[in-house]
């Protein structure tokens, strides 16, 4: 790492990095050095567009420049394995956007790499961990405000699905880990297992809204693999249960909410990110705001208020702050081996949906 320049970041990818993380991570004290994208132009507009100095026509040589010291896999997830291996091999840190990867075991290659680089950072892009209200409200779970968990409900609703413009993507192909389930999912599952505990069994149930989109490069209809919408049933070590549900088919969309229920009260984030506690008044308590113990970041540069954008610059500001110190094993951050245990999850989700089943973890 050059003392002189901070952290330096290479992205892999030009579209999540283009709206979020460049921004986020600047802003954060890293400092964006290079990107690479499958089309060198896009690569090469977004690098103008936040003046960023490299720019690489495929990832291989991003990983090698010495002039990179963390590498941001923001590719389609069948990239990923191959990628975060490379990188780690190649003696950088590793920030892997979610989900991990296709299926358990390239995410089980990636853990033997990262335990193989115990040096270096490797981590999932699960920047909800980092949210000042959703750190607050894991705390307070901690801490016995809601007493013994009964139940935990994880909500994400949009709208962008439904529309039959919508261009085919790789979003649209299970082969190369499309799909709300993977993409969204992954995310409050994620969630789940950090607040709540153990998930010890799943079962879903997975839908797709269009069956058929048009091919911007070719014109040409093709059919859509990955799931726009999907329920999730958990049962938690615990004796809680839970519900997920990530959803692109519904109308207006309400964006993201958590509820959990226990024995002696409950807290609620809704989808304004506003935190909501009921102690011990059952049952016909009101809710009380609950004020966040950790200020916001100052609006200015960052590219939205959005959860996960907010989550992106507390994230790059525990990295800026703790990799030059060696510290490599973060606390709150999501290791390759939670990623694995999610993957484990979304395996056993698609099993479940596939055999109308309850699978066990």
């Amino acid at each position: 790492m050059s003392a002189q320049h901070g952290l330096r970041v290479g992205f892999i990818g030009a579209g999540w990095p283009d709206r979020v993380q460049i921004a986020a991570f600047r802003l954060g004290g890293l400092t964006p050095q290079a990107i690479a994208s499958a089309r060198r132009e896009r690569a090469e507009r977004v690098a103008a567009t936040h003046n960023i100095p490299l720019v690489f026509d495929d990832w291989q040589a991003l990983v090698e420049s010495e002039e990179v010291d963390i590498v941001s896999i923001c590719t389609p997830p069948h990239l990923h394995a191959e990628i975060a291996v490379a990188a780690l091999a190649a003696g950088k840190h590793v920030i892997c956007e979610k989900p991990t990867a296709l299926n358990v075991q390239e995410a089980e290659r990636m853990l033997a790499a990262a335990q193989a680089a115990p040096e270096q950072l490797a981590i999932i892009d699960h920047q909800l961990r980092f949210h000042p209200q959703r750190m607050q409200m894991r705390q307070l779970i901690r801490e016995g405000y809601v007493g013994g968990v009964l139940q935990a409900r994880f909500d994400r609703l949009g709208g962008e699905r439904l529309d039959p413009a919508q261009p085919w993507t790789w979003w649209s192909d299970a082969e190369r880990g499309g799909g709300m389930l993977g993409a969204l999912g992954s995310h409050l599952i994620d969630l789940a297992r950090w607040m709540i505990g153990r998930i010890e069994s799943v079962t879903a149930q997975l839908q797709i809204g269009h069956l058929f989109r048009t091919d911007p490069e070719s014109g040409a209809q093709r059919a859509v693999t990955a799931d726009d919408h999907a329920d999730l049933l958990l049962r938690f070590a615990n004796g809680a249960t839970g519900h997920i549900t990530v959803s692109g088919l519904t109308p207006g969309g309400y964006g993201m909410s958590i509820l959990v229920v226990g024995t002696d009260g409950a807290l609620m984030l809704d989808n304004q990110d506003q935190l909501f506690g009921m102690k011990g008044v059952y049952p016909g308590g009101n809710w009380e705001p609950i004020r966040t113990r950790q200020a916001p970041p100052p609006a200015e540069g960052l590219p939205n208020q959005g959860p996960f954008t907010i989550g992106a610059f507390y994230l790059a500001q525990t990295l800026a702050l703790s990799l030059p110190m060696g510290e490599t094993m973060l606390n709150d951050a999501a290791s390759f081996y939670d990623g694995l245990v999610v993957q484990r999850v979304l395996d056993a989700a698609r099993r479940g949906h596939a055999q109308k089943a309850w699978e066990t973890l």
